[in-house]
């Protein structure tokens, strides 16, 4: 734990729900509009607030400085086989149809870690991914998994992430901060995610995200996206499929 930090459940303190929920982390808006995500929001604290992380100064106790979403999923096959290409959409489908069906699971799936900007570089994010790992374990589950959105990415957009992925520092770690601090857990990067969000949107609705022209067909860059967004202009649509890392722990 990090002196003067408070890290629990929502269970714990459910008071602080939504000001979980209200926490900016700086997504692009386009990224807002993926139609699996924002049902998660929905059920997140009402289903599964034993898995979701709230961190706030000891002495301001009703302050939240950090959230942190994981579900459990059930996996038909051992990582690195089990895990969907769809990733952080099927990681929530997972969750939910293991929910439905009263179903523990046998992996928590990290979806998300969201640190208020000015404690990002106090250790809190690491810490936050740490208690990932306590969660699981407490619930007797086998797996930690997580379907990484690695945040150097959106610098390289026309690289593949698996070329990114791959990119090591000097001591053989990943080179990218968030891969870094999943591996320097125990975690190990099993394959790429390669449809693991997908937001598609008229061309309106497109510039209305991004202030963006979207007046050719073809690939456009947008800031805060991993990859190039399709436009088609004759479809009036445009289309942005984010790939994301897989990473794997066994927990026994």
């Amino acid at each position: 734990m990090i002196e003067g930090i408070e890290i629990t459940t929502l269970t714990d303190r459910p008071h602080l729900a939504s000001k979980a929920e209200a926490l900016d982390g700086g997504w692009p808006e386009f990224m807002q509009h993926d139609p699996v995500g924002q049902s998660f929001y929905l059920d997140a604290a009402e289903y599964y607030t034993d898995y979701t992380l709230v961190a706030t100064p000891a002495d301001r106790p009703d302050q939240v400085i950090a959230r942190a979403y994981s579900v459990p999923i059930g996996l038909a096959e051992e990582p690195p086989a089990g895990l969907p290409d769809t990733g952080w959409d099927a990681a929530i489908v997972l969750g939910r149809v293991a929910r439905l069906a009263g179903y523990g699971g046998d992996a928590l799936c990290g979806l998300e870690v969201t640190i208020r900007p000015d404690m990002r570089s106090s250790g809190l994010g690491a810490e936050m991914l740490r208690q990932f790992r306590v969660i699981a374990r407490s619930k007797g589950l086998r797996h930690f998994v997580a379907p990484v959105r690695p945040p150097g990415k959106t610098a390289v957009p026309e690289m593949t992430l698996g070329d990114y992925a791959a990119q090591l520092t000097a001591d053989g770690l990943p080179a990218d901060p968030l891969l870094r601090a999943q591996a320097r857990l125990g975690a190990s990067i099993v394959g790429i995610a390669p449809a693991s969000m997908v937001v598609v949107g008229s061309l309106a609705q497109w510039r209305q995200w991004t202030g963006l022209p979207f007046d050719k067909d073809g690939p456009v860059i947008v800031p805060g996206a991993m990859v190039p967004v399709h436009c088609d202009l004759t479809h009036d649509s445009a289309a942005y499929v984010e790939p994301n890392v897989w990473v794997h722990q066994a927990l026994s």
